[in-house]
């Protein structure tokens, strides 16, 4: 779902050439749990902050992971999603995108720890 999502943006939609650090957050909604990226001009492997800069919001924001609040503790869900991200991040196709070509990609829920996949 989440490599899914992400081919789509990398087809449809390019960051501005300053944008080098991208960042999967995660939330909780009503539903579960939801994925959204953003990428930012700046990164800092020791404030992650810079993840709240949104330089480029792409136009499909969003991806439901689908997983229920009382299925999957929070954790399993970014060490999952951490995970798919890695796998997909190790291909060709997602190293000769932007996202393989960034300084950092990150995953983590806003109010946490960024895991840095890159």
């Amino acid at each position: 779902m989440i490599v899914d999502w992400l081919r789509r943006i990398l087809v449809a939609e390019a960051p501005p050439p300053d944008v080098v650090a991208f960042n999967v957050g995660l939330i909780e909604t009503e539903k579960g749990y939801t994925a959204y990226l953003i990428g930012s001009r700046s990164f800092d492997p020791d404030d992650d902050d810079w993840a709240c800069n949104e330089d480029f919001s792409p136009t499909e924001r969003y991806c439901e992971i689908g997983a229920r609040r009382s299925d999957k503790t929070w954790e399993a869900v970014r060490d999952r999603v951490a995970e798919e991200l890695r796998k997909f991040l190790s291909t060709p196709e997602a190293q000769n995108s932007f996202l393989g070509r960034a300084k950092a990609v990150t995953v983590g829920f806003d109010d946490g720890e960024l895991l840095r996949i890159v």
